[in-house]
């Protein structure tokens, strides 16, 4: 029996462009939200203070809202919507909104004691037009990247960053407001480096365990005709009493020839130091400049992912895949990544460029790519571990990925772009994934295009 995860999944796949019509779907009538809280204080955020730092979402759409629960800060304690346009925060609530938000997460004295928790919600007035029944796995990833951004500027500081992916939604979306349009996705809490609280957590911000909710009771319909309303209410978690914590999957050695990866070129601290630095980026639509990747410069991107939390949110279930084309000295292949063992194992020799291009809506992009890493995940497999939350989670860390190669790319000068419209299908096939495994995200990477 499939899960609904799957269903949903397997509606957006093949033909995003065209499943799930806006119009069809009522979502003319839905009213923008409106953020702009008049009459409400405004504090300025200097530049180390903000939570978010230029993330590219998804064609740059604006699809992701944040709030703070600021505590002990540069501010009054109280609840914060992030206006990132003024780079300010903007106070929505008090102590009793406080109380109210921790009461939603099962470790709630850990969040109370949290310097500031900033919870990401996912905003699909936007989404919907361009992404249809897609705009939700879409949301989901932009989400995802927006924690990586914020854990990765948060631990540059020497802060402690906890992902929670696991509280009542409902309560959740309550507590803030949220419009019927505006669904709560994922928390972050963070803590100073000194935190006692934070030291003595068995946690340690890798995203260890992962809270399920097999045991929950899916309601049936939705407000709106829309598919991923559907899924939104089946990944709910109503209690978390009734849900179970689930232990991070231990990642070990694959079948198939092994290439250590080369040390990174650069540390960590240069990573933390120069981040700062990184102007905005664009989304570059146009094929990359031929050039051969260069060793030290592939394996120093692929190792800095694990700067993050790989797994920050789930048991480990994501798989990362690598497809190599043109980098110095290893064999052009498909290859399995792990990131622990700071290896690749091979297993699909000799791709060729322009089949792989076929997998694609737009070929053109493809052409000059030195490689791409496509996250995969075994649905059925993932749900039977963590109900249907877990293609929340998968989408999250798929997100969490895509910005942490995104920003290792930017400090390489290469370019990173990730595909959303692709042929599922031809694309496992082509890099030879079991039929069991389904792709969540493609990202590309290739020389960075100068004007």
């Amino acid at each position: 029996m499939q899960f609904y995860s799957e269903t949903y999944h397997e509606s957006t796949q093949y033909a995003p462009r065209s499943s799930g019509d806006p119009i069809a779907l009522h979502w003319e009538s839905m009213p923008l939200q409106n953020k702009a809280y008049e009459g409400a204080k405004r504090y300025a955020v200097n530049e180390s203070k903000r939570p978010l730092h230029n993330p590219v979402f998804a064609d740059n759409l604006n699809s992701v809202c944040v709030y703070v629960v600021s505590r002990g800060g540069d501010v009054p304690d109280g609840v914060y919507f992030y206006d990132a346009d003024e780079q300010e925060l903007v106070n929505i609530g008090g102590k009793s909104m406080m109380n109210a938000i921790v009461e939603c997460f099962p470790e709630a004295s850990f969040v109370e004691q949290a310097m500031s928790l900033c919870i990401y919600t996912g905003l699909m007035e936007c989404s919907v037009w361009h992404f249809r029944e897609a705009a939700y796995r879409q949301v989901q990833q932009d989400v995802g990247a927006a924690c990586a951004n914020t854990m990765l500027y948060a631990k540059s500081q020497g802060k402690k960053v906890f992902p929670l992916g696991g509280f009542v939604d409902d309560g959740l979306a309550l507590a803030l407001k949220l419009g019927s349009t505006e669904v709560p996705l994922a928390a972050m809490a963070v803590f100073p480096e000194n935190s006692m609280v934070a030291f003595n957590s068995v946690d340690d911000g890798m995203g260890e365990f992962a809270y399920s909710n097999r045991n929950e009771t899916i309601e049936p319909g939705s407000r709106y005709p829309a598919r991923f309303m559907l899924q939104n209410r089946c990944e709910c978690i109503n209690d978390v009493s009734r849900c179970i914590k689930v232990r991070r999957v231990v990642s070990k050695a694959l079948p198939g020839e092994e290439f250590p990866l080369t040390p990174a070129k650069f540390p960590s601290d240069y990573f933390f130091h120069e981040m700062w630095f990184l102007k905005p980026r664009k989304k570059a639509y146009a094929p990359f400049t031929k050039a051969t990747m260069d060793l030290d410069d592939f394996s120093t991107m692929l190792r800095w992912l694990d700067l993050g939390a790989v797994n920050a949110f789930g048991a480990g279930l994501l798989k990362i895949w690598v497809v190599v084309f043109d980098a110095m000295f290893v064999y052009p292949g498909v290859y399995q990544y792990v990131p622990v063992r700071r290896s690749i194992y091979m297993q699909t020799p000799e791709v060729k460029a322009k089949l792989f291009a076929k997998c694609f809506a737009n070929s053109e992009i493809t052409q000059n790519t030195s490689f791409a890493v496509i996250c995969t995940a075994n649905l059925n497999e993932a749900c039977g571990v963590l109900g249907e939350r877990a293609y929340r989670y998968l989408n999250l860390n798929a997100g969490f990925l895509e910005e942490s190669l995104c920003l290792a790319g930017q400090m390489m000068n290469k370019a990173v772009r990730n595909e959303h419209y692709l042929y599922h299908d031809e694309l496992r096939k082509f890099c030879g994934i079991p039929e069991k495994e389904t792709i969540i995200s493609c990202s590309l990477v290739g020389k960075l295009i100068r004007k």
